[in-house]
């Protein structure tokens, strides 16, 4: 056997260009290939890639296989909307192109509509209030006046949205309402639709104490608190009550330039916290509003005070601003942003968590008030359903509600126990005499709609509330 010789290496040569050509090449393939795997799926050890797969293959399965045809934007909103059920957050959700104006209109306080507010009545609705210098108001829509039809057709059993949606339409076209008023026959109003704007801020005097009422932040809320504050000044008050009872929140921008009016230039009003983030705080931009310090503060909350509310009452509080009065916050310290899409639907989710000035965290704790002053027990009482009856021997926490309602109506009660008793049955049976109704001492229909009725009356004339929070000021 001859023994193995070693071959000399041949030398391989080739023009530079040539090589560079090579190379680009090369790298433009490798960009493409990982491109499609990526978009294709077959990206492995790509969970989420795996899970879109999935849920395209789920989608492409029912629209091909199903019995019946179905349709895609349903089954779209049904894919997203199981997607936010998923995350158990009350506060993310898929808003519908369909009904992406009404939730604008909400965020901006600006509808084009008559300037009425209404509620269901019989199989109806009737008009609570018109708003001051309303289209609705012009056209001599009075409180109580029922609508049983919009544009001739008939109202009956339809659903409170359903009606406020054929109220409502574009700038200038006309609806036609037809009105039943206690004492006269039936008849037509046409009433042009017009921008309307919901006010924010409500202003009022009770002696030497301004109360101003913020029921939201929404577009122009700071612009009115101004207005009010303003207005307190010129009335010489000595302190305003900020009432933010009831208020469920609304703009962060809102509520932040609400407070620059009270805190100076380049102070933070909230940090806010994003996922792998440290906290960020957002500052107000401006010079605290002329002469604020004139006037001494008190911010008024309850558990119905959530989010922005909470924001701004927070803020006043770390700044030693105002006293917080009332009672614990509903305790909302998640923010929220939307995504919209290009069909105009709108997805809102979390992202963030918020901070105090004093980076106090405060979701699901709320904010403690300096001071405890509680509202009466009536206006926290439980739900009544008409519909349902309640009699002697029975037994329910409606049945404590009752007796702390009647009681507040003036029909004494010597226990607040859940027990329909012999006393209670005599209490409803005076309570039927004196609003005739059928003394029978069974608490259903008619006489719950009388007691509800009664009870909102005197919630509204009375606010024992805000009365102790301006004898405590006054202290």
């Amino acid at each position: 056997m001859k023994p193995f010789k070693n071959k000399q290496k041949k030398k391989i040569t080739m023009p530079l260009y040539k090589l560079f050509i090579i190379l680009f090449v090369t790298v433009l393939l490798t960009s493409v290939v990982t491109f499609a795997s990526y978009k294709f799926g077959l990206y492995f050890g790509n969970d989420k890639q795996k899970s879109l797969n999935k849920i395209e293959e789920a989608y492409k399965q029912i629209d091909d296989d199903y019995y019946k045809d179905v349709d895609d934007e349903k089954l779209t909103q049904g894919a997203i909307d199981g997607m936010i059920k998923s995350l158990d957050d009350p506060y993310s959700e898929y808003i519908s192109s369909k009904d992406t104006t009404t939730y604008n209109e909400e965020i901006s306080g600006d509808f084009v509509g008559i300037g009425a507010e209404m509620e269901v009545h019989k199989g109806y609705v009737r008009i609570t209030s018109p708003m001051k210098d309303s289209p609705a108001e012009k056209a001599g829509i009075k409180p109580l006046d029922v609508v049983t039809k919009v544009d001739n057709q008939s109202i009956k059993n339809k659903s409170l949205n359903e009606i406020v949606s054929k109220v409502r339409g574009k700038e200038g076209t006309t609806v036609n309402l037809t009105i039943k008023r206690e004492g006269k026959e039936p008849f037509d109003v046409q009433i042009k639709r017009d921008k309307i704007h919901l006010t924010s801020v409500d202003y009022t005097k009770k002696n030497d104490t301004g109360i101003i009422s913020i029921s939201k932040f929404q577009n122009k809320t700071t612009k009115e608190l101004k207005s009010a504050l303003k207005q307190a000044k010129k009335d010489n008050v000595k302190h305003v009550v900020l009432d933010l009872r009831n208020n469920p929140g609304g703009l962060l921008d809102e509520v932040v330039t609400s407070v620059n009016l009270f805190v100076d230039k380049g102070k933070p009003v909230i940090y806010l916290e994003t996922k792998g983030d440290k906290p960020q705080a957002v500052e107000t931009e401006n010079d605290k509003m002329a002469g604020i310090d004139d006037m001494d503060y008190s911010v008024l909350v309850n558990k119905g005070s959530a989010s922005a509310a909470e924001i701004f009452a927070g803020a006043l509080q770390d700044y030693k601003i105002a006293d917080v009065l009332g009672t614990t916050t509903f305790g909302k310290g998640i923010g929220q942003v939307h995504k919209e899409f290009n069909d105009s639907s709108i997805l809102k989710y979390t992202n963030m968590r918020w901070l105090t000035p004093n980076k106090s965290y405060i979701h699901k704790k709320g904010i403690k008030p300096d001071k405890t002053i509680s509202a009466p027990k009536y206006e926290g009482i439980e739900i009544i359903d008409p519909t349902k009856s309640y009699e002697l021997g029975d037994k329910s926490k409606e049945i404590k509600s009752i007796k702390i309602g009647l009681d507040a109506l003036g029909y004494n009660t010597s226990n607040e126990n859940e027990t329909f008793d012999a006393q209670l049955e005599n209490n409803v049976k005076a309570f039927q005499s004196e609003h005739k109704l059928e003394p029978n001492g069974v608490f259903t229909d008619e006489t719950t709609k009388k007691f509800i009725e009664l009870l909102r009356k005197k919630i509204r004339a009375e606010d024992k509330q805000l009365d102790e929070a301006i004898d405590y000021i006054h202290k």
